[in-house]
C-alpha cells in the first residue's frame, strides 16, 4: 500500500510542477535571501505497520516550524510535531511453552491478539525545499521521531514497550503549496530503520516490521526578517 500511494503521490507532484514550471522572466523577486518565516501548525496523521497487517492509527498533530530562503528557489525548513502513530487490530504468532508432569516441556505456536500499538511522538524534521515557482516547492530531509509514550495494549492491560523501539527515523518526501500567510503540505515519511530493536521481545513479535507515516498540515507564516 505504502509503494503505490508513493508512487501515486510522486506522479501527482510532478505533474503539478510541470503545470507551473514556466515562470515570466520579467516577475519581480519571490523573496529576499534570508527572509525568516516562522509559524504554528496544524494537521492529520496516518500510520501503520508493515509485514504484520493491522489497521492503520489517523490522528491529529500540531507544531510549529521556522523557515529560512536562500534565494527564489531554494529554503531550508526545521519543525517540531507532535504526532500519534502505531497500529490497531494486530494479531501474532506467539510461542507457548508449556511444562508437563514428567518435568519436559512443550511448545506451540499459537495466534494471538488483537493488539493495539499506542505511540506517541515529537518529532524533528529538517527540509530542504526546492521552489518552482513562488507558491509550489518540493522537499525531502530528514526526520527523528522521540518517544513520550510507547504502549501496547492487549485485553485492556498495558505493557509499556519503550525501551524495545527505535526512536524513529526516516526520510520525508513532499509537496507544499503557500499563499501569502498559508503552507499546505503533504508528505510520505519513508522510514529508514526497523520498528523494534534487534534481538529485543519486540523483534520476536514484530519482526522486521517498519513504521510508515503521512502527513497532511496546514501552517500560518509569520515574517520575522
Amino acid at each position: 500500500m505504502a509503494k503505490k500511494f508513493l508512487l501515486t503521490f510522486l506522479f501527482s507532484a510532478l505533474s503539478l510542477c510541470a503545470l507551473h514550471a514556466q515562470v515570466d522572466p520579467n516577475e519581480s523577486r519571490w523573496r529576499d535571501p534570508f527572509d525568516i518565516y516562522v509559524g504554528p501548525k496544524i494537521g492529520a496523521s496516518y500510520s501503520q505497520f508493515s509485514q504484520v497487517g493491522g489497521d492503520p492509527v489517523i490522528f491529529g498533530c500540531a507544531g510549529g516550524f521556522v523557515e529560512v530562503f536562500f534565494n527564489d528557489h531554494l529554503g531550508m525548513n526545521v519543525e517540531m510535531l507532535y504526532t500519534h502513530q502505531g497500529g490497531k487490530n494486530l494479531y501474532h504468532n506467539l510461542t507457548e511453552t508449556t511444562q508437563l508432569e514428567d518435568g519436559t516441556t512443550t511448545s506451540q505456536v499459537v495466534n494471538s491478539g488483537p493488539y493495539d500499538y499506542n505511540l506517541d511522538y515529537i518529532n524533528t524534521i529538517y527540509k530542504l525545499k526546492y521552489y518552482f515557482t513562488k507558491q509550489i516547492c518540493i522537499y525531502t530531509g530528514f526526520h527523528l521521531g522521540t518517544f513520550i509514550n510507547a504502549k501496547s495494549v492487549y485485553n485492556g492491560s498495558k505493557t509499556n514497550i519503550r525501551k524495545y523501539l527505535h526512536r524513529q527515523a526516516s526520510v520525508p518526501i513532499g509537496i507544499s503549496y503557500e499563499t501569502e500567510k498559508l503552507v499546505f503540505e503533504a508528505n510520505y515519511n519513508w522510514p529508514i530503520r526497523m520498528l523494534a530493536n534487534k534481538n529485543s521481545k519486540a523483534e520476536e513479535i514484530l519482526g522486521k516490521a517498519r513504521q510508515h507515516l503521512f502527513l497532511l498540515t496546514v501552517g500560518y507564516k509569520i515574517k520575522v526578517f
